[in-house]
């Protein structure tokens, strides 16, 4: 990185290093893929986060040297040499665009390749957008081939003339994207991605059956809360919340008359999501803004304040879902996940206002000495980041073998046609 002298060993292919950006925390995830393909954490970097604001960069700066403490602290930890990272990306700007395109299939033996699935996201791609917005990711929801539809899987090596698709376009803000990739370059590492943030952590924390059956997540950070849907395996749906940790912190500093540390520790210590939930009601003791005068309340009253924050999260996160059109198809429920996910009685509460079946997401699926460090929803995206560039990785590794064997046992038509010629003459 800029400005020291680089001690550990050098980042080889094997090794991945996700950088999950939050407007209270910076985390990075470094880790290894293991000979028997198992996710091996080596390292953990965590720093303050300033210099954001809801998912946002607001002073450069601050955010570049946020970084630069948590890469430094994830390289001594785990005795690598950070040069490239994996970066999640999120905020209420993110909006999701449902479009589609459609293409000829020009191969003379009339079989999918790879290029003609590119050809055909990259016109999904043209479309009329604000000069201020850009397109994050392309996201297939379903293909077409011929007219024969219920395609969720790559359509490469089957037969056609005519090739649709019905997309998801991400887009964002150019300028925040720009201003994020700038600060973590301006650490003196490179960019392998930019990933947003709510389908890595869905790597993190939910099960292939239950994006197939349909899920929606809910992941409560420190800026904003950020919802994806999920049914038939593909993302359906996103949008981001201003609302979030943070915002439940600061109520209480209003509330109170403290500290922002001291709300975020009896937050952390004493704090329920839903007054129902307490057995014991009990008053607690609390720093005030002037040291040497300690204040007494209780843990309803500090409840209150929460649950009333939370209960706005859990209401928009309902408009949003209804607003993907399959908030009935959801039978796998909802899954929280995140900081804010962590206070309790919080998947009581979200069971209430969003009458689904809610359960708590934690990162799974990784071995190594670290790994238990990582098993807890503040580590989702940053978990998640790492997952899901050993899926894209393992998607190219697919498509090389596919192509190795489509040239090794490749046959055209003329070709097919001729051996039953061969086996009719036979007979």
């Amino acid at each position: 990185m800029a400005g020291k002298k680089k001690t550990g060993l050098r980042q080889d292919n094997e090794i991945i290093v996700g950088l999950d950006v939050g407007t209270t925390k910076i985390c990075v995830i470094v880790a290894r893929i293991t000979d028997n393909n198992t996710i091996d954490v080596l390292g953990i970097g965590r720093a303050p986060s300033h210099g954001l604001h809801r998912g946002i960069v607001v002073n450069p700066n601050k955010t570049t040297e946020s970084i630069k403490i948590a890469l430094e602290e994830a390289e001594l930890n785990s005795g690598i040499s950070i040069s490239s990272v994996l970066v999640g990306i999120a905020g209420h700007y993110i909006r999701c665009i449902q479009t589609s395109s459609i293409i000829g299939i020009n191969n003379s033996d009339r079989i999918i390749q790879e290029e003609d699935v590119a050809r055909l996201l990259e016109q999904a791609k043209i479309l009329k957008l604000p000069s201020d917005t850009t397109i994050i990711d392309v996201i297939p929801q379903e293909f077409v081939i011929d007219g024969k539809d219920g395609i969720y899987d790559s359509p490469v090596g089957m037969f056609g003339t005519k090739l649709e698709a019905k997309v998801n376009m991400i887009t964002g803000l150019v300028s925040s994207i720009d201003d994020l990739s700038k600060c973590v370059t301006t650490c003196g590492v490179d960019l392998d991605d930019i990933v947003l943030e709510p389908i890595a952590s869905s790597h993190a924390v939910l099960d292939e059956t239950e994006k197939k059956v349909g899920v929606a997540m809910i992941d409560i950070g420190g800026g904003t809360s950020d919802i994806a849907v999920f049914k038939k395996g593909v993302l359906k749906y996103t949008a981001g919340i201003g609302i979030a940790g943070n915002l439940v912190t600061n109520d209480i500093v209003e509330a109170l008359g403290i500290t922002e540390e001291e709300a975020e520790r009896i937050k952390i210590e004493y704090g329920y999501s839903s007054v129902s939930e307490i057995l014991n009601d009990e008053l607690i003791t609390v720093q005030s803004i002037r040291a040497n005068t300690p204040k007494k309340t209780s843990k309803s009253i500090l409840a209150r304040i929460i649950q009333a924050r939370m209960q706005d999260i859990f209401e928009l996160s309902a408009i949003e879902i209804q607003n993907s059109q399959i908030a009935r198809e959801l039978h796998a429920g909802v899954v929280l996940t995140g900081g804010g996910s962590l206070i309790r009685g919080t998947k009581e509460l979200a069971g209430d206002i969003l009458g689904m079946e809610v359960n708590l997401g934690t990162p799974s699926g990784l071995a190594g000495g670290m790994s238990k460090e990582v098993e807890n929803p503040i580590y989702a995206t940053g978990v998640g980041l790492v997952l899901h560039r050993i899926k894209t990785m393992d998607d190219v590794n697919k498509l090389k073998e596919f192509k190795k064997r489509r040239k090794k046992d490749s046959i055209s038509v003329k070709g097919i046609l001729a051996k039953i010629k061969e086996w009719f003459d036979e007979l």
